[in-house]
């Protein structure tokens, strides 16, 4: 089987029919959430700072939430940036990343910011302050209810960390099933799409999410949001993490091709999932709410793909635009 780490690849062109937009004040919005970062002193080490400088994070907020009011825009750029960081520093890409139990302990601490940001923790660190000012943020533009709801997302990620953790302590590659299963969560995807309404200052309510045409929707969003991630992420991720998974090296366990022919399997799963979401969406009868929210899942999955193919933070192999 060839090995998964390699240079010599050819990144497919996905399949994303929906319109490319971007916020006004992308590059300020860009600007300022790096220094949001830089005040709460998320990241130390002055290379992955560099890295983060080259990520244009600012941008995929900006394209996935493109008509928002900026303030509201900059929220969501700042909770990508604390995502990011804490991808990088206490996720896949150290130490930290292979012990769950350390990891859960920490997540408690978070959980309970989340749950009510006065509370104090014994694990107060720059991520941990860095919380409890995006939930202070989030409750002074946001219902209780969508309060309530982003929180449940953030239990689906962090639950999935643990289990991401998990598989690295103990070696273990899960199957493409269990995999896809659980990249719903662990790309935190879903605690973003919870933010649609509250970035557009209007509340969609439970029971229209709740419709099972709807999930359909949304699971298929997410589902194509990550497994472009993937694509587009391979290099990186086979180079800088430990025990890297994601669809392509998984398929590529599986199948035993080449590297080359997993990445374009994976591309064929992206593409399929978008042409199922273009097939479902206009026979779901939605009012203006739920068409807001489902304009905005489109957004997420054009934007983060058009973002994808500009930061720094994934590429080495060129990608056709």
């Amino acid at each position: 089987m060839t090995s998964a780490r390699t240079t010599a690849l050819r990144m497919p062109k996905l399949y994303c029919p929906f319109p490319d937009q971007v916020h006004p004040e992308a590059a300020e919005i860009d600007r300022r959430s790096l220094e949001w970062l830089d005040a709460y002193g998320l990241l130390t080490d002055t290379a992955v700072r560099g890295r983060f400088g080259r990520s244009k994070i600012g941008w995929q907020a900006s394209r996935t939430t493109p008509h928002a009011d900026t303030e509201l825009v900059q929220l969501h750029a700042d909770w990508q940036m604390w995502l990011f960081a804490f991808d990088d520093v206490r996720s896949e890409e150290t130490g930290a990343g292979a012990r769950p139990g350390p990891m859960a302990r920490s997540l408690a601490s978070f959980l309970r910011i989340l749950q009510e940001p006065g509370t104090r923790v014994d694990e107060e660190d720059p991520f941990t302050s860095a919380l409890r000012d995006l939930r202070r943020r989030l409750a002074a533009v946001g219902t209780r209810v969508q309060v309530d709801r982003f929180v449940t997302s953030v239990l689906g990620y962090w639950f999935a960390q643990v289990w991401e953790a998990g598989n690295r302590a103990d070696a273990v590659w899960p199957t493409v099933e269990e995999y896809t299963a659980m990249r719903v969560h662990t790309g935190a995807v879903p605690t973003c799409l919870a933010l649609i309404d509250v970035i557009g200052r209007f509340e969609l309510p439970a029971a229209e999410l709740a419709r099972p045409e709807v999930r359909a929707l949304t699971t298929k969003a997410v589902n194509v949001v990550c497994w472009a991630n993937d694509i587009h992420s391979y290099e990186k991720e086979a180079d800088r993490s430990n025990h890297p998974v994601n669809l392509p090296i998984l398929l590529h366990r599986r199948d035993r091709g080449t590297v080359q022919e997993a990445i374009d399997a994976a591309a064929a799963m992206h593409d399929a999932e978008v042409a199922a979401y273009c097939a479902l969406r206009p026979r779901v009868p939605a009012g203006p709410e739920l068409g807001r929210y489902l304009d905005g899942l489109e957004s997420w999955m054009r934007g983060n793909l058009t973002w994808s193919l500009s930061t720094g933070r994934y590429h080495r192999t060129p990608v056709p635009a």
